[in-house]
């Protein structure tokens, strides 16, 4: 949610910076418009409502006709307030629902674009593997080697699931665990949230897209499949007033569950875009000078796990297009996957200030005691998409796959054979 007061003040300024992310030059205007005639019927009612309370104490001294006049008077008066109560709900209507439909405005640092394809390179990191045989994709080798089975999850459950088998399952196991506790191991306060949250936890988060997200029971208690652990472990604290001397840095498991409406015929073999998955995500609050410093700080954690898993990737910036609406600056980290010949997003991490914390009611004491809006961020340590880059970038000529080593002991072996 954007600060109504902020845009009052400087309209221009909001319309170019949203109209980055491809919101029409026409929204601010309608919204002020709208928010005037709010204010308008505000002071209209208010001045009935200070005219019925003279009138009212008038009464008890007046007698006769005086007091008939008074009281016909009241009830004219009474009459049009709940007009203007009708229009005043009308009109508060309109503003949140123009103020819902608006993102949060791109940093100046954002590049601009429609797509991801416009997103910008940064720099790239590690050495590409060099192959002297054709290597195959993730789903290739996960069949060969027996890991994975996308046919009987497709009878079971449909599209876009999957059985984890044999030594991808413990990877998995691994990964994760490794994963969740790398990033303990640096301040992050370890959690396991909710898997289910209310429709406001998914409001206030700015992912309440119903094509989106799965609804369990409609009806009987509205409660919703995460996408993220982001959404619960932002609302965490909402309706709080936090302690921010330190930033809050919480690191979260979850499996998530997303439709990827929209995304048809795209990435349809093997585990890249699934319904489900599970991920360990990391959630900051701080006060808005810390924000910067704690994005880069998220974007070298998510390095790091890459670095240590031997994975070749980039650092992107992602453009204003394909931001969102919570994030205002956005760094994606894509591995490269051999089998696909490309780099592919394996995590991100994004600035979402007070964008969140707004629709939440999150809030801190700054150093004069005033209550401000806490800025939110949040990075992804890993989810199920380095298994991708392990198996592309670690298969071997005989069939076989390598472990990277910070996971061996986790696992108990260190390499993935075929099948006798």
């Amino acid at each position: 949610m954007l600060d109504l007061k902020q845009i009052r003040k400087t309209p221009e300024e909001f319309s170019k910076m949203l109209a980055r992310k491809g919101v029409p030059h026409s929204a601010i205007p309608e919204l002020l418009k709208s928010d005037e005639r709010r204010r308008s019927l505000q002071l209209r009612f208010d001045d009935l409502r200070a005219q019925q309370n003279e009138v009212s104490k008038k009464i008890p001294t007046l007698s006769g006709d005086e007091k008939n006049t008074a009281l016909a008077e009241m009830k004219k008066v009474s009459a049009q307030k709940k007009e203007l109560e009708q229009q005043q709900s009308e009109a508060e209507t309109t503003v949140s629902s123009i103020l819902e439909k608006l993102p949060n405005p791109p940093h100046a640092a954002a590049p601009d674009g429609k797509s991801d394809e416009e997103n910008v390179v940064i720099r790239t990191e590690g050495k590409i593997p060099e192959f002297d045989f054709e290597p195959k994709d993730h789903a290739d080798l996960a069949e060969i080697l027996d890991l994975l089975d996308t046919e009987r999850s497709a009878k079971v459950s449909g599209s876009r699931f999957y059985y984890l088998k044999n030594e991808l399952a413990i990877l998995q196991r691994a990964l994760i665990f490794w994963a969740f506790s790398e990033v303990t191991k640096k301040g992050f306060t370890p959690m396991i949230p909710p898997f289910l949250t209310r429709e406001n936890a998914i409001y206030g988060t700015g992912y309440l897209a119903h094509d989106e997200n799965y609804v369990v029971n409609p009806g009987v208690d509205d409660l919703f499949l995460i996408g993220t652990s982001e959404v619960p472990m932002v609302s965490y604290h909402s309706d709080e007033i936090l302690d921010l001397e330190k930033p809050k840095m919480y690191v979260s498991y979850s499996p998530c569950f997303r439709r990827e409406a929209g995304t048809y015929g795209k990435d349809t073999r093997g585990i890249f875009r699934v319904h489900q998955f599970e991920k360990v995500e990391m959630v900051i609050f701080c006060k808005p000078d810390e924000t910067e410093k704690l994005h880069e700080q998220i974007r070298e954690v998510e390095e790091d796990l890459l670095k240590k898993l031997g994975l070749p990737y980039q650092v992107v910036n992602v453009c204003c297009g394909d931001l969102g609406i919570s994030a205002t600056k956005k760094y994606d980290l894509e591995a490269w996957l051999p089998g696909q010949n490309k780099y592919r997003e394996m995590t991100s991490t994004s600035i979402c200030t007070d964008f969140q914390s707004r629709r939440l009611n999150i809030r801190f004491r700054d150093e004069n005691g005033k209550l401000e809006f806490a800025h939110i961020l949040n990075g992804t340590a890993v989810s199920s998409r380095p298994l991708i880059g392990i198996l592309e970038n670690f298969q071997q000529a005989d069939g076989s796959v390598l472990v990277p080593e910070v996971l061996r002991d986790l696992c108990g072996f260190d390499r993935i054979d075929p099948k006798k």
